[in-house]
């Protein structure tokens, strides 16, 4: 019975330890939760640059900035375990706020950037920065940016319509005459007095 004993003890204490190595091992503390300060700032700087852009190439590689950044705040803040949903609150929620959301201010670079590419008439660029908002932002929370995407793609739409971009009949040929033009018979006119 003493045996029995001591190799619960055994097992005990190696699941106890593999349980705490395995915790340790999973390096939630490098994981990056927040941006620092200057990351926070270097992303703060490509939003504001996103926002009075006029180059919507440049613009367009921005938003892909930050929606890389809004995705490693997502994958920071899912953790690789299953947790009862009362401790998964308490810890997906960052000890610090940050002052403004990634995810929100690259879905705001993606409505920018649809709307200058709208104003160049780039409608295939216009169409996926708007399309990436509606993919992205699934969240109620982000219902703001999905309706002025919904009104960005409908705006598109309707360019495309009115400038005739995309028919769905056949060309209209007009013919035009290789012929000059007919000579004009009239008398001429002299004005004496």
């Amino acid at each position: 019975m003493n045996t029995i004993a001591n190799m619960k003890s055994v097992v005990i204490a190696l699941g106890l330890v593999m349980f705490l190595g395995g915790c340790r091992n999973m390096q939630i503390a490098q994981v990056p939760a927040s941006l620092d300060n200057a990351g926070f700032m270097t992303v703060w700087d490509v939003y504001r640059h996103c926002q009075v852009g006029t180059n919507v190439d440049t613009m367009r590689t921005e938003m892909q900035q930050l929606a890389r950044v809004a995705s490693t705040q997502e994958s920071a803040a899912a953790l690789p375990f299953s947790l009862p949903d009362f401790v998964k609150r308490v810890v997906s929620k960052p000890a610090q706020r940050l002052a403004a959301d990634p995810k929100a201010m690259a879905a705001a670079c993606a409505l920018s950037t649809g709307h200058a590419a709208l104003r160049a008439e780039r409608m295939e660029l216009a169409t996926e920065m708007f399309q990436a908002v509606l993919r992205n932002q699934s969240h109620p929370e982000y219902a703001y940016y999905v309706d002025q995407a919904k009104t960005g793609l409908s705006q598109v739409d309707r360019a495309v319509q009115f400038a005739g971009y995309l028919t769905d009949a056949t060309p209209v040929l007009i013919p035009v005459s290789s012929a000059s033009p007919a000579p004009r018979h009239s008398a001429p006119v002299s004005f004496e007095d």
